[in-house]
């Protein structure tokens, strides 16, 4: 449809600007007078159209030769919580709920007991525990007795050994209840949930954040494999993007990114690469990338889609001539980039492309910097010069 419109235009050139041309008696010329090829005997192929007609169909021209630093790629990615402040809290062992202190949405304090728990397997640790430290007492107890009295000769060395041996194994029963109990939770040590007394188990949140999610329900029986309360800090976000194969050379560690999200259109967020997966997916041949994005004031949320620009890292390659990849067009086994002579006037010019994704091509042979070409709407252009 648009080489159609664009035939159109060109049919009625000579009937609208008949002096832009310099074109006399058009009236049964053919559509073909308007547009021509200047002849190939010398000098570069050229072609011609009427200017007026271009401007109409959006054929825009502007100067080669920007720096990389001057051009961005857009991506498009979620937003999603920064993992590296995100704990999801549940038992160490089965258990039924018994209190609930915090809902979703209130923040909660590194420390704060989200809720407490009765869990069998704490009690039946405590009770191994008390036996464990009964044993080992008093088999400390004998060892000493015996080893008393074998210095008065009023025992023997067998009856001492054996005492002593006693000892020791109670001394490893011992560490093995506590062991076992700090597994659940017990000591200072624990960061998600702590034993109290009479079989009890606390959840602790590890972190300063707001609880984002809770599947806690009061007298509940919750198992050790799921999750009770998630907590998270708002105040900074990821955008998880995909990043394709012929962009991966543009896009490094730490690039400056601009952020859009389409719920708050008036806003714009910096924010900087932050992680780069080291695999391209078999399927999407694609790898994610993580863009940490500010949120002081918690007007963003998870989930929500947002459009990021990725500014384009400095090339050491000082040759290189960024241009839109619009610009550059297929024509036979070349590529051509039409460079504007004159006003409607254009040079079929062959360049070599470095390196190309969608949005930005680098040129690194045919074009020199400054050179006004066409940047939007060479399609058409190319399509004209293929039907020569």
């Amino acid at each position: 449809m648009i080489m159609t419109k664009f035939a159109s235009a060109l049919v009625f050139t000579c009937a609208v600007v008949p002096c832009a041309l310099g074109v006399v008696g058009c009236k049964g010329k053919a559509a073909s007078e308007t547009v021509t090829a200047e002849p190939e005997i010398r000098g570069p192929k050229t072609v011609k159209f009427d200017p007026k007609a271009l401007e109409r169909l959006g054929v825009k021209v502007d100067v080669a030769g920007s720096a990389a630093k001057d051009y961005t790629f857009d991506v498009v990615g979620t937003l999603d919580y920064n993992y590296d402040n995100y704990a999801e809290i549940g038992s160490i062992a089965d258990g039924r709920i018994t209190s609930i202190h915090f809902r979703v949405g209130e923040r909660v304090k590194k420390g704060d007991v989200l809720a407490n728990l009765l869990v069998p397997d704490v009690a039946s640790a405590q009770a191994a525990l008390a036996t464990a430290t009964a044993s080992a007492k008093i088999a400390e107890d004998n060892r000493e007795r015996e080893r008393s009295l074998l210095e008065k000769d009023l025992t023997t060395a067998r009856e001492a050994e054996v005492a002593k041996g006693e000892a020791i194994r109670t001394e490893a029963e011992l560490t093995a209840a506590r062991a076992r109990l700090s597994a659940m939770g017990a000591g200072s040590s624990a960061t998600t949930s702590r034993v109290t007394g009479g079989g009890g188990l606390a959840l602790i949140s590890p972190m300063n954040g707001v609880v984002v999610r809770r599947d806690a329900v009061l007298g509940k029986f919750i198992q050790a494999n799921m999750t009770a309360f998630i907590v998270a800090d708002p105040s900074e976000l990821r955008a998880t993007i995909n990043v394709y194969e012929n962009d991966l050379p543009y896009f490094k560690l730490g690039a400056d990114v601009e952020i859009r999200v389409d719920a708050h259109p008036d806003t714009v967020l910096k924010g900087k690469v932050s992680l780069i997966e080291p695999g391209i997916g078999k399927t999407s041949r694609a790898l994610r990338a993580l863009i940490t994005v500010p949120n002081p004031n918690g007007d963003l949320r998870p989930g929500e889609f947002v459009r990021a620009s990725v500014k384009l890292p400095e090339t050491q390659n000082t040759n290189l001539l960024f241009v839109p990849s619009a610009a550059v067009q297929p024509l036979g086994e070349d590529d051509v980039v039409f460079v504007e002579r004159e006003p409607g006037l254009y040079e079929v010019r062959k360049v070599r492309v470095e390196r190309q994704t969608a949005q930005v091509a680098a040129v690194g042979d045919g074009l020199a910097h400054g050179e006004r070409i066409v940047v939007a709407g060479a399609f058409l252009l190319r399509g004209e010069v293929s039907k020569q």
